[in-house]
Order: structure tokens, then C-alpha cells, then sequence
């Protein structure tokens, strides 16, 4: 079902938000002047039609400003961590380039699930991992390969349940290292994609996850959009 939005300052590009300015005979839960966020697909300007069940409401407290950055990013790790990993509390996770926009909103809700956190970024951006709440020793760098060994280290050997990944080559083998008791790995990335069945031969126990958001659909995209929102405004999540 089609909307027209109108972003005014949040531009729309892929995700977005705005206020309504017509809804198509069957949207009954929406109207003109109402706020939304989502995605959107083949715009970018000032107007935009986006599909129903590809949006939610925007909270009260909100700018759309803030909204317009919250889609991708949160519902990429939402979709990922709970939707494909199903991450449970007491596992233990490993979310590359942590300090970035997917990686930011994965720490977030990783800790509000009740995981234990191991995260990499370059040194110069680890005082926001800090900032995160994330220990010392669950922290390395994303340049080099050294978080293996740092991470095992400080997980008793055990290393971790799952990996958010989004780096390339032998970084990839670094982090497939760190599942020595097997366990999912969240394929991000598009420059290195390895076949599943062959990273579960080599690797026993651990699942090969390619994905990307658009996967979930437009009714889970909803639903997802009112649950991270529903955590931000309970102070469990927080938009930059």
C-alpha cells in the first residue's frame, strides 16, 4: 500500500522519515500528518511512496532528523542478532568495526539482550566502545589480527557463540577461529562471501549466515521498526 511522505530536513534515500501526506484506500491506521520512518525503495528526494508494512510511527520524542537515521542500521542488527542468530543472554558475541553504524546499534542491543560483548574498531574509536561499556580485555583492534588470541585469551579458550562480521579475507579465518565450539556466523559483508557448507566442514558446529535486512520483508521491517523504537523510548536503546 502506498504513502506519500514528506521528509522535510531527514532526507530519504533507502530509509527515512517524514509526515504522511496521503495514504492509499487501504491503509486504516494511518493519516495525513502523521510522522514514520522506514524504508523506502527507488527514492530520493523531498517526497517519497513507501509500502505500509515497511514503516512505523515515529515516538513523540523523537526528531524526524533522529528517525531518519535509525532503519538500516538498527533493524540490519536486529534482524541479524535476534531474527537469524537468536542471541540469548549468557552467550557471548563478537561485533566487528563495533564503533560504526550497524556495529554501534548491535552493541546496544547485544548488552540489552544480556550478551557478553567483544568488539573491534580502530584504536583511535575504542574510547567509544569504552563509552559502550565494554571491558578492556573484550576490546581489540579491527586492523590487525590480533583480537583473536586477545579474545580467546579472555574468554578462558572458549572463544565466542557468534560473530557479527562485516570484515574480509583473513580476518574472516581470524573470526571463524573464535567458534572453536561452534556456533553462527553473521555474514555482513559483500567482498568475501564463503560458502556455507564448506565453512561447516572446516569449522564443525558453526552456521554460515549471509544476510541482509531486505530479507526480513516489509511486515517483520514494521514490526522490527515499533520493537527498536519501543527500546529506545523504555532507555534500553539510544539514537546517536
Amino acid at each position: 500500500v502506498a504513502l506519500g511522505v514528506y521528509p522535510g530536513e531527514a532526507s530519504i534515500g533507502g530509509e527515512g522519515a517524514g509526515v504522511v501526506l496521503e495514504t492509499g484506500s487501504e491503509v486504516s491506521d494511518l493519516s495525513p500528518g502523521d510522522r514514520v520512518m522506514g524504508l523506502f525503495f527507488d527514492a530520493f528526494g523531498p517526497q517519497a511512496k513507501g509500502e505500509r508494512d515497511f514503516l512505523a510511527r515515529v515516538p513523540d520524542s523523537w526528531s524526524l532528523e533522529q528517525a531518519a537515521a535509525m532503519p538500516i542500521v538498527f533493524s540490519t542488527a536486529f534482524y541479524g542478532l535476534r531474527d537469524l542468530a537468536q542471541l540469548k543472554a549468557g552467550e557471548k558475541v563478537l561485533i566487528h568495526a563495533g564503533a560504526g553504524g550497524v556495529g554501534t546499534a548491535a552493541i546496544q542491543l547485544a548488552l540489552d539482550i544480556g550478551a557478553e560483548v567483544f568488539a573491534t574498531a580502530s584504536p583511535a574509536k575504542w574510547d567509544a566502545l569504552r563509552e559502550a561499556g565494554i571491558e578492556e580485555d573484550h576490546i581489540a583492534s579491527s586492523r590487525d589480527l590480533d583480537f583473536r588470541d586477545k579474545f580467546l585469551e579472555a574468554s578462558g579458550g572458549e572463544g565466542v557463540d557468534v560473530v557479527l562480521n562485516s570484515l574480509a579475507g583473513e580476518f574472516v579465518d581470524a573470526s571463524l577461529a573464535l567458534l572453536p565450539r561452534g556456533g553462527r556466523f553473521l555474514e555482513m559483508g559483500k567482498t568475501d562471501i564463503r560458502d556455507p557448507q564448506q565453512v561447516g566442514a572446516d569449522h564443525r558446529g558453526v552456521t554460515y549466515l549471509l544476510f541482509d535486512v531486505s530479507e526480513a520483508g516489509p511486515g517483520r521491517t514494521g514490526e522490527m521498526l515499533t520493537e527498536i523504537a519501543a527500546l529506545v523510548e523504555a532507555g534500553a536503546l539510544h539514537h546517536s
